[in-house]
């Protein structure tokens, strides 16, 4: 009875030793470059956590394919679990392919090696595989030719030349033939549009329509839409929109290739070849609206010393919030600038007050809107002005100047007087020398009369006044005055600069404006989350960089963060997140599934910014 454990247990370790066999074969060892040969992986049973040899020396074709076998001879079940590659030879001698590792029944085991011999090619090898090359090279242009003719991006101007600060509207439009099955669009380059102040159009998602042109059927839509104001004359190039284009499309197979295009019939004949005949492959090109040319002339030299840019047509006014105060108490004055043309660029007119008034720059108040080929609304300019002294003031006229388009001629608005009473107020009560009359009738109340005796001293008492601390004590006021003096300096000067403010602040706005999209995103507004994401990014650069977004491009963005040491990486993955925000406008469905990784993405890109740029 024990001689049968004995026998039984030997059998079950035979039986254990067999499941772990592990093989690597090839169905061929010799082959020529370019080649193409099956390497399999074999275990006799099961094997879990499959790790392939590298195939640093050869091209992956395919692979892994996973299969299993089983066969029952006898009663007598067997398994065998594979794992096949196809690769390809690339260039010639003699390569070893390491074993590989599996798992099975707790143990990990490897398999034997392989030797692959790979032989220069022989001359009908070399003759075959230019023709092959020749004919992929054929094809592809084959295919770049029949996209190119049914796929256009157009640029439109509604005006080639044009003055300084002349609003031009330009639209770009993609043309798509309705047969062409396009899987795939995506954003190349936008146009820079240097030289110009640019103001766009929100299209929200974008809609295709149906076109009928010379009897073809076109999806069309409009992916970019702007006001642009000239800023510099002389050749402006209005430049090209770019975009990378994958098409589907059957190709006909190798015998049926022989006399006729591949891709022959393609819109007569869509879909008459038998499924057997044909195939079907994607190719990606490049697709790219033409750039446009603008003459950009020099407003005439006669402009008024009013003149600060305004192009277009206009009118102003002005007035007070009140027209009595007192001394200390803030007053504001609102200038009014109404019409159309180049609010943007418009400066803010300069108040001639008397050195009595304190004056703060103007707050700006913007209510233009973009309607049809130009920029219309008003803009209000807010000035904050306190008077110190009391009397009656005149704030004389001020004069605004603009170049009309209709006359071109210069045009000149003055605005009407404004009149001012100031009456004393409390804290404005000045002596002659400046110092404050209230301030020293409280010195006369606070401190007492001092002594001019010290009077004697006494031995070995310690007295107060030739202490230490009577001079820590003595000196201490005037060191907080001097360090309240100084941070209140530097707050003036930081309050001045807002370039600086708004570089420190550069994350902190930024921030805001992600938990903002954040909010859209779970609300399933990509439009608005997209917006949000675009204008903390574009907005969280020019911050940082104190340059004003009107100024700030694709290009000029990568070249600047250069020249600021910023890895280039991080520089990669900005201008990648401004590309998708720009595909998101016009192929929302591309971008569902990533929209979460777009967030965190610019989250992570924000914070990296921050630490590099200092």
């Amino acid at each position: 009875m024990r001689n049968l454990s004995y026998l039984v247990v030997f059998f079950l370790a035979i039986s254990l030793l067999k499941a772990e066999t592990f093989n690597a074969s090839v169905d061929r060892d010799h082959v020529e470059v370019s080649d193409q040969f099956t390497v399999t992986f074999s275990i006799d049973g099961d094997g879990s956590n499959f790790k392939a040899p590298s195939f640093a020396d050869f091209k992956v074709l395919m692979g892994p394919t996973q299969s299993q076998s089983i066969q029952i001879i006898n009663g007598k079940m067997s398994r065998t679990l594979s794992f096949s590659f196809v690769l390809q030879a690339v260039k010639e001698g003699k390569y070893k392919i390491g074993p590989a590792k599996i798992t099975s029944h707790g143990n990990e085991i490897l398999s034997n090696s392989i030797e692959i011999v790979v032989a220069k090619p022989s001359q009908a090898k070399l003759d075959q595989m230019n023709q092959e090359k020749n004919a992929e090279a054929a094809l592809k242009q084959q295919a770049k030719d029949i996209i190119n003719k049914n796929i256009e991006i157009k640029v439109s101007v509604d005006k080639t030349n044009t003055y300084i600060g002349e609003p031009l509207l330009v639209t770009y439009e993609i043309y798509l033939r309705s047969e062409l099955a396009v899987t795939q669009i995506g954003v190349k380059k936008s146009p820079q549009l240097n030289g110009f102040w640019t103001q766009d159009f929100d299209l929200g998602e974008i809609r295709y329509t149906l076109k009928d042109i010379n009897g073809r059927t076109y999806r069309t839509a409009v992916v970019k839409k702007a006001i642009l104001f000239p800023q510099q004359s002389g050749k402006l190039t209005v430049d090209s929109y770019d975009f990378n284009v994958v098409v589907r499309l059957q190709i006909q197979d190798q015998k049926r290739r022989r006399n006729r295009d591949p891709f022959a019939d393609f819109f007569d004949n869509f879909l008459n070849d038998p499924f057997f005949n044909s195939s079907y492959r994607e190719f990606e090109t490049l697709v790219k609206s033409p750039a446009i040319t603008i003459n950009v002339k020099d407003l005439p030299k006669n402009a008024p010393t009013s003149f600060t840019g305004a192009v277009g047509s206009f009118s102003a006014n002005s007035w007070l919030d009140r027209n009595k105060a007192k001394t200390g108490e803030a007053i504001t004055y609102r200038l009014k600038i109404a019409g159309k043309g180049n609010f943007q660029l418009m400066q803010a007119p300069k108040l001639d007050l008397p050195p009595s008034f304190e004056v703060y720059d103007p707050k700006i108040i913007n209510n233009t809107k973009l309607t049809g080929n130009n920029v219309e609304g008003d803009i209000v300019f807010e000035y904050v002005i306190i008077p110190q002294t009391p009397g009656n003031y005149k704030i004389p006229p001020i004069d605004f100047s603009y170049f009309d388009l209709d006359s071109k001629q210069y045009k000149t608005i003055t605005t009407a007087e404004q009149s001012l009473e100031i009456l004393q107020g409390n804290t404005a009560n000045y002596s002659a020398n400046g110092v404050n009359k209230e301030d020293v009738k409280w010195l006369n109340q606070d401190i007492q009369y001092i002594k001019t005796s010290m009077g004697k001293i006494q031995n070995g008492k310690s007295y107060f006044f030739p202490s230490i601390w009577f001079f820590i004590l003595l000196l201490l006021p005037m060191v907080v005055f001097f360090v309240l003096l100084y941070f209140r300096k530097e707050q003036q000067e930081l309050m001045n600069n807002q370039n600086e403010l708004k570089r420190r602040q550069a994350r902190k706005i930024a921030e805001k404006q992600l938990k903002k999209a954040q909010q859209f995103l779970e609300a399933k507004d990509m439009k608005a989350f997209i917006e949000e994401v675009s204008k903390a990014i574009w907005g969280f650069t020019a911050n940082k960089l104190s340059i004003p977004i009107a100024n700030l491009t694709r290009d000029n963005i990568e070249s600047i963060l250069k020249n600021k040491n910023v890895k280039d990486e991080l520089i990669i993955e900005l201008i990648n997140i401004l590309d998708q925000c720009e595909f998101a406008r016009f192929a929302p469905s591309q971008l569902d599934g990533n929209l979460q990784s777009i967030y965190q993405k610019a989250i992570d890109v924000i914070t990296h910014l921050e630490e590099e740029i200092k």
